[in-house]
């Protein structure tokens, strides 16, 4: 099939008709059957909907608890995070002073033992 009698097809097949005078009327109809076979009896409804708001406040409940119960976490967590780094860069540092202090006390102990000789 060539592009042209593919388009041609189309056409054809998306061409407007017209639907009748009663079509409205028989849409309609249906809506309204469907309507009346899916209506759910008012007391039905109104447990249902008891049901639902029963659960509905625990559970908004449980969310805010356990979202509470991990922000907490969360932050504990960062705050050991930070408190951990710092003592990294404490360490570091006292390691530096101490390296130098070693280091002078060598040169000093090799300046004393070369004037001994």
């Amino acid at each position: 099939m060539t592009d042209k009698e593919l388009e041609q097809a189309l056409r054809g097949a998306l061409r407007p008709r017209d639907p009748g005078a009663d079509f409205a009327d028989s849409v309609m109809a249906r809506l309204d059957a469907e309507r009346c076979s899916s209506r759910v009896p008012p007391a039905i409804q109104t447990a249902a909907r008891r049901r639902l708001y029963r659960w509905s406040l625990p559970a908004a409940l449980a969310a805010c608890a356990l979202a509470a119960i991990g922000l907490v976490h969360w932050r504990n967590e960062t705050a050991a995070r930070e408190r951990g780094v710092e003592a990294r860069a404490q360490l570091l540092q006292a390691l530096s002073i101490a390296s130098a202090q070693v280091s002078d006390a060598r040169a000093a102990i090799l300046r004393d033992e070369g004037q001994l000789e």
